[in-house]
């Protein structure tokens, strides 16, 4: 594996997207602790606003650098599966938790 210095600039934001993702789910978490709060609801409206703007940035931006690192990177097969994979998993997850929900019965 290569040093943090000699990544690709789409193989450093295939790690930070599902950081970035894992981050803001964290944030919403915590933020709801101010909702129900007279003096820092504002904290809650902006916060929760703000982390539902950058999952779906993050969703778009997993995809759209999953296919930069299927055309740019020229490395191995299995090392391009896994930064593909790494790359892809916000999307991925999304997009099944999205089928579940589509298929799912509720009656």
């Amino acid at each position: 594996m290569k040093n943090l210095k000699n990544l690709d600039l789409t193989q450093k934001i295939a790690i930070a997207i599902p950081t970035l993702f894992f981050l803001s789910c964290i944030t919403k978490r915590f933020i709801e602790r101010f909702r129900f709060s007279t003096d820092f609801r504002w904290i809650y409206e902006y916060g929760s606003f703000g982390t539902l703007l950058l999952c779906i940035f993050l969703v778009i931006f997993s995809f759209a650098n999953s296919i930069l690192l299927l055309r740019d990177l020229k490395t191995k097969w299995l090392e391009k599966t896994l930064w593909l994979l790494l790359s892809s998993s916000v999307f991925l997850l999304v997009t099944v938790l999205m089928l579940i929900v589509m298929f799912k019965d509720f009656g």
